[in-house]
């Protein structure tokens, strides 16, 4: 893995403008499906399967409906799923395979849609539309070792790629409304042939800009020697080696100045950090890099409380610890939370208000709002991840999630709008978190597979939404509130216990790590004292 200090950091500050672009353009757009509906309504997208009589009226029959929104359905589900396999991919070939694999993706995803209206024997628009939603994984989540560039400003960097992906959402937004500035003249093929663009610069990115391996934090490395086992210094100053509390897996940056005189055991003073995060005896013997931190990237660690919790252990081991069980559970929950807003906000506030042009209205701005808020989030969510712990930046992920789910039931203008505006803010903040937190607690090594296997599980679970449509329409006769009630308590409820557990974890590990400082603290002698000799 490149460590970041080889890189100049002007060619490093390139990489990540590099991924910002082909996020906010195509890491998450097929999010903005509302946008592109529309147009596809427009241009008599599956019109076919309505009868003479409803296609003469301004009404969009329920066969056309249910086979449209099914093409989002699919796409939603693919997203999440995608993500176990890009994590494999990610861990074995590096960010710079996936990229290759997500550009090629996305440009023949788009070239299905430009031709969709010419194929008859194959629904291009389902096929071309999934295999878009197969690409986005590839080519975000494959980013986010570039956090590592910069690990004093890791939360930053992660929360902009972030907030970038967010606003992806906008692409079909801008499509629309210049479609709708040129009377329809901006066919669909024109905008998808034209967005090849995007595929294109992903692809030479890759291949000339961007790093072959994942970046790997730390500040000076040192690497055994393959014949002696001795440890050869890059940086002869001091280090900071990292120390193990077996009884929690907390850690502690313990500063150890190394003397270049003979006879010191070097191998006491350097622990890599794969064997010193190790608990129950695990440990990677193939491995030959060992990284250091400096100060100034081990205080950013340290803020977080949960840097290094799980590092060096197995992906296996990792999703059988509530670390892992509980934000999976949490993400399921968001997800399902999330999508079923965004597919039927204009239905709620249908039913809430019992007017539909005030449901228009807010459902217009949210449209506009949902993709600005990617960008207002990304100083918000740089600035908790960087400067507080992570049980802070949890609890306001909780309370911001608690507050949106009260507001949305309300039938109150005001109340509405300040769900729209939690609602985009908090959706960006927290992929962010969930992302950072993977990060900080599972470790780079196993980010893949631990992150693609969440969104994965959360993906599946979309398929609820489906149910949740049945009983909102058939069964609550329109009334979308009992299902808000109950993913809030259930949000709540979990979040809450995340929100715990991180908590006390966080004080475990720092208990430890004044342990293990006061055991390595130097003995001082009082002015004055004189030994015994015996």
């Amino acid at each position: 893995m490149p460590h970041y200090l080889d890189v100049p950091v002007s060619k490093r500050l390139l990489q990540i403008s590099c991924a910002f672009i082909w996020c906010l353009t195509a890491a998450g757009p097929i999010f903005g499906f509302a946008a592109l509906k529309t147009v596809w309504l427009r241009e008599g997208v599956y019109m076919d399967r309505c009868t003479p009589e409803e296609n003469e009226v301004d009404f969009i029959c329920s066969a056309r409906e249910i086979r449209i929104n099914f093409i989002f359905t699919c796409a939603s589900v693919v997203t999440n799923v995608a993500g176990v396999i890009v994590g494999i991919i990610l861990d074995k070939y590096g960010p710079q395979i996936c990229g290759y694999v997500g550009g090629i993706l996305i440009g023949v995803g788009a070239l299905m849609l430009a031709f969709a209206d010419k194929i008859v024997l194959l629904d291009l628009y389902v096929w071309g539309y999934i295999i878009l939603a197969f690409g986005g994984p590839f080519v975000f989540i494959s980013s986010f070792h570039l956090s590592n560039a910069f690990p004093a400003y890791s939360g930053l960097i992660l929360a902009l790629l972030t907030g970038a992906f967010d606003s992806s959402t906008g692409v079909y937004l801008v499509y629309r409304l210049i479609y709708d500035e040129t009377n329809g003249r901006f066919h669909p093929k024109a905008f998808f042939l034209l967005y090849l663009i995007v595929p294109i610069f992903i692809l030479v990115a890759s291949a000339t800009i961007m790093p072959n391996d994942s970046y790997k934090p730390g500040g000076n490395i040192a690497k055994f020697g393959e014949e002696d086992d001795d440890l050869d210094l890059v940086d002869a100053s001091s280090i900071v080696a990292l120390e193990v509390d077996s009884r929690t897996g907390g850690i502690d940056p313990m500063r150890r100045d190394k003397t270049a005189t003979g006879g010191d055991e070097i191998e006491d003073a350097l622990l890599s950090e794969q064997a010193a995060l190790l608990s129950d005896g695990e440990r990677d013997l193939d491995r030959k890099d060992v990284y250091e931190y400096d100060a100034e990237e081990m205080a950013k660690f340290r803020i977080s409380g949960v840097w290094g919790a799980l590092h060096g252990r197995t992906a296996l081991r990792q999703i059988r610890t509530p670390w892992f069980i509980l934000l999976c559970l949490f993400t399921i929950i968001q997800m399902l939370r999330l999508n079923y807003f965004v597919a039927s906000i204009r239905a709620q506030y249908d039913f809430i208000f019992h007017s539909p042009d005030i449901a228009r209205r807010i459902n217009e701005v949210f449209d506009i709002a949902l993709p600005v808020g990617g960008v207002i989030t990304v100083p918000i969510a740089g600035y908790l991840l960087d400067n507080y712990s992570m049980t802070v930046t949890l609890g306001v992920l909780l309370g911001m999630g608690t507050t949106m789910g009260i507001l949305g039931n309300f039938p109150s203008i005001i109340a509405a709008y300040g769900n729209v505006g939690i609602f985009v803010i908090y959706r960006s903040l927290f992929y962010t978190t969930a992302s950072d937190y993977s990060a900080k607690v599972f470790g780079f090594d196993t980010f893949g597979k631990v992150y693609g296997l969440i969104s994965t599980i959360s993906g599946a679970f979309n398929f609820a939404q489906s149910a949740f449509d049945h009983l909102t329409h058939e069964v609550l006769h329109r009334d979308p509130r009992p299902v808000n009630f109950g993913l809030l308590i259930l949000s709540t409820s979990i979040g809450s216990l995340w929100v715990w557990y991180v908590a006390t974890q966080t004080k475990k590990i720092r208990r430890s790590a004044l342990e293990i400082e006061a055991e390595q603290a130097a003995v001082l002698r009082m002015p004055g004292y004189a030994s015994s000799e015996y």
